[in-house]
């Protein structure tokens, strides 16, 4: 080809044709910038469809992440849930003064639900160090960091606050010294019934467990809420 177009251009040299020349070597000049132009954009072309590809890697390994946290989430709710009603049965029993049973033995076992939240952020770390420019939707990066620095460490501190201390300073101590043995989700024999009903400090020690309860299922349920539509935005960024 470049043989040709030299050819072209010798022979108008040649024949004297100097308007001409000029003209074709112009012409030249256009389609050799025409054809720097066309390979740029596909070079551009190509570069994107690379950070595209990238991104959508980035966004599936996510959502992996926020799945298993959702999952751990509802794990949660379902033991706050089973705690709180085994702590309202005791309750019951205590406010009735109704005589022991063997079934109380279980919702004993459940008087706190032993949860924590354990975030899977592996994905979300990579993406701090610097991937978090390759989610090219604004309002879906802004939601993925919001969740991961925001709502799930707020949760986390508040979880650390009062059911950590409440266990150390209540439940621990309470476990210790009125109950024969403790099995969580199974079995837990008090040493004497009758007193146990009878002590005020454990009545509110079981009040506030249940207080604790319902509001960390209403914040786990917030959370579960919020991590779902984030999944959906992110399969709508990926195209599932």
């Amino acid at each position: 080809m470049i043989k040709f177009f030299r050819k072209i251009r010798y022979d108008l040299m040649e024949k004297n044709k100097t308007g001409k020349y000029l003209k074709y070597a112009f012409g030249e000049i256009v389609l050799v910038v025409i054809g720097i132009l066309i390979a740029l954009q596909i070079n551009n072309w190509n570069e994107k469809k690379k950070i595209k590809t990238k991104e959508i890697k980035y966004l599936t390994e996510l959502r992996k992440d926020l799945v298993q946290n959702l999952s751990d989430i509802n794990g949660n709710i379902s033991n706050l849930q089973t705690s709180k009603n085994s702590n309202e049965i005791i309750m019951h029993h205590i406010e009735n003064n109704i005589v022991y049973n063997d079934s109380l033995d279980y919702h004993f076992s459940m008087i706190y639900p032993f949860i924590t939240f354990t975030i899977n952020q592996t994905t979300y770390e990579t993406l701090k160090q610097g991937g978090m420019e390759l989610i090219s939707n604004d309002s879906l990066r802004s939601s993925i960091s919001n969740i991961y620095s925001n709502r799930f460490t707020s949760y986390q501190t508040f979880e650390n606050t009062y059911f950590v201390n409440h266990y150390i300073n209540h439940i621990k101590p309470m476990l210790i010294s009125e109950f024969v043995s403790f099995e969580f989700s199974s079995s837990a024999h008090p040493k004497n019934y009758n007193q146990f009903i009878k002590n005020s400090e454990y009545k509110q020690t079981l009040n506030f467990t249940i207080d604790i309860c319902r509001n960390f299922i209403r914040m786990q349920s917030n959370l579960k809420t919020e991590v779902q539509n984030l999944i959906d935005s992110v399969n709508n960024e990926i195209g599932d």
